[in-house]
């Protein structure tokens, strides 16, 4: 008998089509027949007899359509491939295959399909585990949900994590004695060939990463016991990087460790070295958060969660697949125009609005400096949206409102946050692509950039920090010193001899006036930083001066006393009003600013009649604020970086790096300041050292009118 004659009787056979006749002819032939066609019968008669056995099976066959399901796909399969490796390793069919007693192909077919080589401990037998086809349980009430137990080499523990589309074990691997994270789908979701295929790619891209921060997978499969496919990888433990980011942030402010942070960052760059890795391989991770990053106590970092995966076409794996032929079933599945895929709070404005084909590496860049977002806060980016949002906002208004609002800045969070910190990671969610970084490597270089320089920063800000020290103490030297000098002043004879006198027609006025003027130049000589020594009379609401020595503006070693023309009268001051209502020999300090381009530090003392012991006037003593605080800077040692000093309102009234000679107080502090308010918001007795290392302030307070300045110094970046 001819091939042709044969396989149509085998083809009639499997039908049940056959005559008596034609069935005795048919076992007769494969009696005599070739190796080759024995094989094809028998294989033939697997195929029948398969598709016979799943497609009595519930849920095989899918719902749209006269398919079999993946799950019937899977035994039909692994039952030929069974059948075909004992075909070749006897070279010949077994007799017993070749028909059965009456004549017919019946049990050509065999009544096992091996998956899984068992073990005496879990199977009960040292027989290898083999059953007719796997069972599914989508629904079964037999087996607690956080429990089960799997015939395999592998031994269930407890579940230890649980997703959209799968549930995560713990499980011990019976064979090699180690713990092992088992992931195995949902019975609920196996039912859809769309999940099914998801499942399977994600353990394909998984195995494919073969990178020291992507988890490593050691097999992959279906459960003959339940029909469910898993697979199985390694086990860090169940602590995560959120786990390590709440850990941070749980600690109060002035306990988080500089060290601690830098910890976060270097997990971060591991983060980003293995999503650089897999762009370099044509794979998008797309759902990028704390949550998919694994992490243990000796600093292995492994990214997690490879589900929503895509492939880019001209990538390396997804070349491989097409290759292999295979590459529909092994891409990742295709996501039609307009789904969300991803995790809300980390999303970007592309994923939010649906515009899947706008997905690529820089997708991946947005969910890092999300993650980065969160190391820096300890919030993720939309946390704080989406708990703004009532409880009667769709999912659809938060999604749009990702898509289209202005992306959150990590300072309005946590206002401590490093400014080039919060830079490069408002570079990474900017929302705008062509504006992220170019690549995860690009990003991770940014924050190695960033440690590194900071080493070098904090040295600079330490120096800095000591000027700043030093600076406030000799400032508070010169307080002294003009406290000293203005109580010196009170205690001059001339001082009560001109009030004497001031009504006396017989020429001691000017005696004493000459007098005074004389002690009050020298004294002004030998002070450089005074720029004014004066003594007022004080009349009601009215100043009168009577005395004054002033120091040029043009030229600081002329110093004169100023005739009487050009003596200050007129309306007092609420400074002087102030000082004349001290205690005997008390000073008080204040700022100045009635005199054309200058700001003055100002100290006054009362003067009392000594016959009256009435008030009468007062002194005072004057330093231009530049020649109060020029001199101390360069002692100090602050002299390369920037000085400020600012008043209670808010205005600059020194700046050692304003082109101008005397400070001016058109400028207000918020807007050459970055952190003003911060700094204001520190007591003034406590010192602003902040945390990007730029800024360092402090303040004082003058005596009894409560007024205050600010010292604030900036790291000179060019130094």
């Amino acid at each position: 008998m001819n091939d042709y004659k044969l396989s149509e009787l085998i083809s009639k056979s499997l039908s049940g089509n056959l005559s008596g006749a034609e069935e005795s002819n048919l076992s007769d032939s494969l009696r005599k027949t070739s190796t080759e066609a024995q094989s094809f019968a028998r294989l033939s008669s697997i195929i029948q007899q398969s598709v016979c056995d799943v497609a009595s099976d519930e849920g095989v066959i899918e719902n749209t359509g006269e398919q079999l399901s993946e799950i019937a796909k899977e035994r039909l399969r692994k039952s030929i491939r069974a059948a075909r490796s004992s075909v070749d390793q006897a070279g010949a069919v077994e007799s017993e295959g070749a028909a059965d007693s009456d004549g017919t192909l019946g049990d050509l077919a065999p009544t096992k399909t091996l998956y899984f080589e068992g073990t005496p401990e879990l199977s009960g037998s040292s027989q290898d585990v083999a059953v007719s086809g796997p069972r599914h349980f989508a629904g079964s009430d037999e087996l607690p949900e956080d429990s089960r137990h799997a015939v395999s080499r592998f031994t269930i523990t407890k579940k230890i994590g649980e997703g959209g589309l799968g549930t995560v074990w713990l499980a011990r691997d019976e064979k090699l004695k180690r713990n092992v994270a088992l992931k195995e789908m949902k019975p609920g979701a196996v039912d859809s060939a769309k999940l099914w295929k998801r499942f399977q790619r994600e353990a394909e891209i998984t195995g494919q990463l073969e990178h020291p921060n992507v988890v490593p997978l050691y097999m992959s499969g279906v459960n003959p016991e339940t029909g469910l496919p898993f697979y199985a990888m390694r086990f860090l433990g169940k602590k995560t990087l959120l786990d390590a980011i709440r850990e941070f942030h749980a600690r109060e402010e002035s306990s988080r460790d500089v060290i601690q942070l830098h910890r976060l960052l270097g997990v971060f760059i591991d983060v980003c070295q293995a999503i650089a890795f897999a762009h370099s391989r044509g794979v998008i991770h797309r759902d990028l958060k704390p949550e998919n990053v694994a992490l243990d106590n000796f600093g292995q970092v492994l990214v997690l969660d490879w589900g929503l995966a895509k492939l880019e076409t001209d990538g390396e794996i997804a070349s491989r697949f097409a290759l292999s032929g295979d590459l529909d079933d092994s891409a990742v599945a295709q996501t039609i125009q307009g789904d969300v895929v991803g995790t809300p709070l980390y999303m970007s404005p592309e994923q939010a609005a649906g515009a899947m084909d706008d997905l690529d590496s820089r997708t991946d860049v947005y969910g890092l400096g999300a993650i980065l977002f969160a190391i820096l806060t300890g919030y993720a980016p939309h946390e704080k949206s989406s708990r703004s949002k009532s409880a009667n906002t769709k999912v659809s208004e938060f999604l749009e409102a990702i898509a289209k609002g202005e992306t959150p800045r990590p300072s309005d969070l946590n206002p401590q946050v490093p400014r080039d910190l919060e830079l490069i990671c408002l570079k990474a969610m900017d929302k705008n692509r062509y504006a992220r970084h170019e690549s995860a490597q690009e990003l991770a270089s940014d924050i190695e950039a960033w440690i590194a320089g900071k080493h070098e920063r904090q040295a600079k800000y330490d120096t800095m920090r000591m000027a700043g020290r030093d600076l406030k103490s000799r400032l508070c030297v010169q307080m002294r010193q003009l406290i000293t000098t203005t109580q010196f002043m009170v205690e001059l004879p001339p001082i009560q001899g001109l009030l004497a006198s001031l009504n006396a027609d017989d020429g001691e006025y000017a005696t004493w006036r000459e007098r005074l003027s004389t002690i009050l130049l020298a004294l002004a000589k030998s002070r450089t930083n005074l720029t004014g020594l004066s003594y007022s009379q004080i009349s009601g609401d009215k100043i009168n001066e009577l005395v004054r020595i002033e120091r040029s503006l043009q030229d600081l070693s002329n110093i004169r006393s100023l005739p009487q023309s050009r003596l200050r009268r007129g309306a007092a001051s609420t400074f002087h009003k102030t000082v004349l209502q001290q205690f005997p020999g008390e000073a008080c300090i204040d700022l100045d600013f009635s005199t054309a381009g200058q700001v003055r530090v100002v100290c006054g003392v009362p003067v009392f009649d000594e016959n009256s012991e009435e008030p009468f006037g007062l002194v005072v003593a004057e330093a231009e604020i530049s020649n109060f605080v020029q001199p101390e800077i360069a002692i100090s040692g602050g002299a390369k970086d920037r000085v400020m000093v600012i008043d209670d309102r808010s205005q600059v009234i020194f700046d050692s790096k304003s082109p101008a000679k005397y400070a001016t107080t058109d400028v207000n502090a918020h807007d050459v300041v970055d952190r003003w308010e911060q700094i204001l918001a520190t007591p003034v007795g406590e010192e602003y050292i902040e945390s990007d290392r730029e800024y360092y302030a402090s303040g004082l307070m003058f005596p009894q009118n409560h007024k205050t300045i600010r010292i604030v110094l900036q790291v000179d970046s060019e130094s």
